[in-house]
């Protein structure tokens, strides 16, 4: 069944109508006008926040803990993209890299910024992809069709989703109907896991483990069997699996975007977040004063015991990074929302680069050479890149999640590569990577300060938790609030994606206009 799922069954808001408004977000009363606000991380949420308020004449002041290789601030959050420095053409993705076009936020910013992301991403079955399970390979060619083993796992999977994606297609026009079929699979759903969920629709071991290692087609789904099924059924359901794209020069641009370009605005003219920010963020945030009464200004504290005081802030980093790193008054936030900054599941992530002398690969037959893996060896799953303006080719060696990232935390950079090329030498009965070697990243979120993690999954029975940070921006009355707003992609429900971290920082935005006593512009 044909039908458009641009919208989150959980927020059907349309952010992309709200930006394009030819007013911008709001208007805010002119004695607000040149206001101060605070902005704590410089990724898409806080970028993104602070692009459109900007627009109508607040001035947002960026705070940003993470550094270049240079110490200087580093723009972009997790959507980081690695510039080999043997050949800063070669690009790796240490972050977000894979862009659904059914997420018309981010595309319609894109399209904004004359951003290219035309070019499919080289997804396992978009490509020639090999399969290896239980020391047993499969080669599938371009339009090739699955191992008898594989069919018939994915075929139960089929048998279990698609009844259930069916019923949600067929009520998607309607909002009503839509919300009360949604709101029916979340009471069903929300407690348990996706295993669960697999184990009760009687697939088989066998089948769960075969369907385990390929995944939807981007890589293999069992380690986040335990996450919630509603995180798997979302994703579904919403087509984020769908078409997915790669953006051509990296997916840096968009925060960079924000930063860098120059729009008209109201008080400041032509302006942008650079120029207003004297050319870099300034550094960590270690403190939040938050008084008891409404309407007083927080107070926020630097690294270097600096204090500074704002009519509102906007909260970007992860939950976790704001429970380990910045001293919060107690009274910033209420329990349920503690409850769930404390308790929200942040999934785990590696990945391993190398930069090849030149992309192999491209002039050879794929079934003679490597191509993109889906393993259940240690790796898990190989990508390839190659670029239009440069010989030079990226492999992703291993991409890996949750346990599977746990396993390999303890290697060095060394240990990691040999890891890779090992487990790439038993899938295809030699080394075809060894003498192409030039550079190596290696790169995991949960070893760096400020993320703690690579993003949001929620566990069964964390949809409350994910609903009170969801609420936080829109409070009863926002008279009455304190004026500091969470964002990020952890407070949405598309928690993993950069349009998720977007819709948060939206949220946030429209929150700081309407308490600073604006009002906001109607979609």
């Amino acid at each position: 069944m044909t039908y458009n799922p641009w919208q989150i069954p959980d927020n059907p808001f349309d952010y992309n109508a709200l930006v394009n408004h030819p007013k911008g977000i709001g208007n805010i009363p002119d004695g607000k006008k040149g206001t101060k606000i605070a902005v704590i991380g410089a990724g898409c949420a806080g970028l993104c926040a602070a692009w459109e308020l900007m627009k109508l004449g607040l001035h947002p002041v960026i705070y940003e803990s993470d550094k270049n290789p240079d110490n200087t601030p580093r723009i972009g959050g997790r959507a980081y993209t690695w510039k080999f420095p043997g050949d800063p053409k070669a690009l790796a993705e240490l972050g977000a890299m894979r862009i659904p076009p059914i997420h018309k936020t981010i595309t319609g910013y894109m399209d904004k910024f004359g951003i290219d992301y035309s070019q499919p991403f080289p997804d396992p079955l978009i490509v020639p992809t090999t399969l290896y399970f239980k020391g047993k390979k499969y080669y599938i060619p371009m339009g090739g069709s699955l191992p008898a083993p594989i069919k018939k796992a994915n075929t139960a999977w089929k048998q279990l989703i698609d009844p259930m994606v069916e019923k949600m297609a067929e009520v998607w026009d309607n909002p009503y109907l839509r919300h009360q079929q949604w709101q029916n699979f979340v009471q069903k759903f929300k407690n348990k896991s996706f295993f669960q969920v697999l184990c009760n629709q009687g697939l088989s071991r066998e089948e769960i483990s075969l369907f385990g290692s390929l995944g939807l087609g981007t890589g293999g789904f069992d380690s986040v069997f335990p996450v919630s099924f509603l995180e798997i059924f979302r994703l579904i359901v919403c087509k984020w699996e769908v078409d997915q794209r790669i953006v051509k020069g990296g997916v840096s641009q968009i925060p960079e975007s924000f930063w860098e370009s120059y729009r008209l605005c109201r008080h400041w003219g032509k302006m942008n977040l650079k120029t207003l920010n004297k050319g870099r963020p300034l550094g960590k945030v270690t403190g939040i004063n938050t008084p008891d009464t409404p309407g007083e200004k927080i107070e926020i504290t630097d690294y270097k015991g600096n204090t500074k005081k704002y009519d509102a802030v906007i909260i970007t980093c992860s939950h976790r990074a704001l429970e380990a790193g910045i001293k919060v008054s107690r009274n910033t936030f209420s329990n349920d929302v503690w409850k769930a900054i404390q308790n929200i599941h942040m999934t785990r992530s590696g990945k391993v680069f190398i930069r090849t002398r030149q992309a192999f690969w491209k002039d050879l037959d794929p079934e003679t050479t490597i191509n993109c893996t889906i393993t259940d060896e240690a790796i898990r799953g190989t990508y390839l890149f190659d670029f239009d303006d440069t010989d030079s080719g990226v492999i992703c060696l291993s991409y890996t999640w949750e346990d599977s990232a746990t396993k390999l935390h303890a290697l060095d950079e060394q240990e990691l590569l040999d890891k890779a090329v090992d487990s790439l030498k038993t899938i295809y009965g030699r080394d075809m990577i060894s003498k192409q070697i030039a550079e190596v990243k290696t790169y995991f979120w949960e070893h760096e300060k400020g993320y703690h993690g690579a993003f949001k999954l929620n566990y069964p029975g964390q949809y409350e938790d994910q609903n009170a940070l969801f609420q936080q921006t829109r409070p009863k009355s926002i008279l009455s609030h304190n004026a500091v707003f969470l964002s990020g992609e952890s407070t949405s429900w598309a928690g993993g994606w950069i349009e998720g971290a977007l819709h948060s920082g939206l949220d946030a935005a429209m929150a700081v206009v309407q308490k600073l006593g604006g009002r906001l512009n109607a979609v």
